[in-house]
């Protein structure tokens, strides 16, 4: 009997002795507190925070390491904002382009002064997506509007609150826009990135009446009583494109993803101006730069030499996830030119035309010298007089030369902001929207004022790449 029970009380013993080691671990793991881009999962473990929407509570960019932000995020998490802003301070100091840390500064000063007013922004934030930069492009004009708002004292005391979302360009779209209507504190929102997101997103912003103004979306499908644009149209882009083309060229040829609500959009707007003046688009209604079996120099070869093409001019007109292929093609535009002035006679080259998805420095590094005279049709652009101002000031602020979606989202900023008051509702605030108006040094540089139909009203600007640089096309060289 001694020797059974010896032989029965080892396994009890290793058993007891594991579960105190589990149990420990568990303890261990539950008084550990987890890094900012981590949260606890049943209480316990640390797993990655795949939040969507935060307020200074998470990081969307935890590839910068901010020891500062790190802090001020736990601090914000425990409610204590004066903390969170001392800290939040350190970080903005230690990484002055990061306009997330900018944001989350501002947002613990406007917790700690109570009762601020709040609005939401949403960006592509995704790792790796090839347009995340356009979202911190976006953030950083929403976050100097924010910041100008403090400075200026807010409103009776009241600070300005952003809300960031990631909606992942469009797969997400629509649902972190069910999330935003349901926080009844967000009075407006500044997005979407792309013309695909922004069309997923609306029909939930309308159920909520809530005001969406897009400092970046250009399709003229986008039509309903609760979106505005603080960007040109492609209404705008696409005559400027076409009757600058039509001045030399009269047969001009379209390469587009015709999946895209931007792409269909632009075409169609260059397409029926440039037809209603006297041109002809060839290959109609485009070449398809997203197919599986599209081949750059064999489509630009047939848009050249085909006895029904003999295109003069080619238009890039791709979405924001096709800009690479744009590029690709621009490179065997380039080559066939080559070959264009060896023939005898010499034939006149094709010229390169975009929309504002190529105005990017990566068109510029990527392109190099294949995209030199490369004609694109853009909302605003630092160099010209009335920007200049702003441009200068934003790039003190930056460290560096800013975008046009910094500009516009600025402005989208501050057309919300203008319709702010103690009493301010989601009523009142799409209400107010309609009558908006801004001067210039209220903006990035131009007036903002809305048409009936909720659109910017103002013109493109066309800039030609010379040299490696975006240089303007001045009216008198049109």
């Amino acid at each position: 009997m001694l020797q059974w029970l010896n032989r029965i009380s080892r396994p009890i013993a290793s058993l007891g002795l594991a579960g105190v080691v589990v149990i420990g671990v568990g303890i261990s793991q539950g008084l550990r507190t987890c890094p900012p881009s981590e949260r606890k999962a049943f209480g316990v473990f640390c797993v990655a925070d795949n939040s969507r929407i935060s307020r200074g509570n998470s990081i969307f960019f935890s590839e910068i390491t901010n020891t500062y932000r790190d802090q001020g995020i736990r601090a914000f998490q425990q409610g204590n904002y004066q903390k969170a802003i001392t800290l939040f301070q350190q970080a903005v100091d230690a990484n002055k382009n990061d306009p997330e840390v900018l944001i989350y500064y501002n947002n613990a000063l406007a917790r700690k002064q109570g009762f601020p007013f709040t609005l939401a922004v949403v960006v592509p934030l995704d790792k790796n997506q090839d347009d995340r930069n356009n979202g911190k492009e976006i953030l950083r004009g929403v976050a100097q509007a924010q910041e100008q708002f403090k400075l200026k004292n807010g409103l009776n005391g009241r600070l300005l609150e952003i809300v960031i979302a990631n909606d992942s360009n469009k797969e997400k779209a629509k649902e972190v826009a069910q999330e935003l209507t349901k926080d009844s504190s967000i009075l407006g929102v500044i997005g979407h990135n792309s013309s695909d997101a922004t069309r997923a997103a609306i029909p939930e912003y309308e159920k909520a009446k809530l005001a969406v103004i897009s400092s970046t979306s250009t399709s003229i499908f986008l039509n309903n009583p609760v979106f505005f644009r603080a960007v040109n149209s492609d209404e705008s882009t696409g005559k400027t494109l076409a009757e600058y083309t039509y001045k030399t060229l009269k047969k001009a040829v379209i390469f587009a993803n015709p999946n895209s609500p931007y792409s269909n959009s632009i075409r169609e707007v260059f397409t029926n101006q440039f037809e209603k003046l006297g041109g002809e688009v060839v290959r109609k209604p485009l070449i398809d730069l997203t197919a599986s079996t599209f081949d750059p120099e064999k489509e630009v070869a047939k848009s050249v030499y085909a006895n029904n093409a003999k295109a003069g001019a080619a238009l890039l007109f791709p979405d924001t996830r096709s800009t690479n292929i744009a590029i690709n093609t621009a490179k065997e535009i380039t080559e066939r030119n080559k070959t264009l002035k060896t023939e005898n006679p010499p034939r006149p080259e094709l010229k390169m035309l975009a929309g504002d998805t190529l105005y990017t420095n990566e068109t510029l590094t990527s392109g190099g010298n294949n995209v030199e005279g490369l004609i694109i049709a853009v909302p605003w652009f630092r160099e010209t007089s009335q920007a200049q101002s702003f441009a200068q000031k934003s790039a003190r602020k930056w460290g560096g030369d800013i975008s046009w979606r910094t500009a516009t989202s600025f402005d989208a900023t501050q057309a919300l902001i203008k319709t702010l008051s103690n009493n301010a509702t989601r009523d009142t605030v799409l209400r107010d929207l309609e009558n908006v108006s801004l001067s210039a040094s209220e903006t990035s540089g131009y007036p903002l004022r809305f048409t009936s139909e909720r659109e910017r009203e103002g013109q493109s600007i066309l800039l030609e790449i010379k040299g490696g640089k975006f240089v303007e096309i001045t009216p008198s060289q049109l």
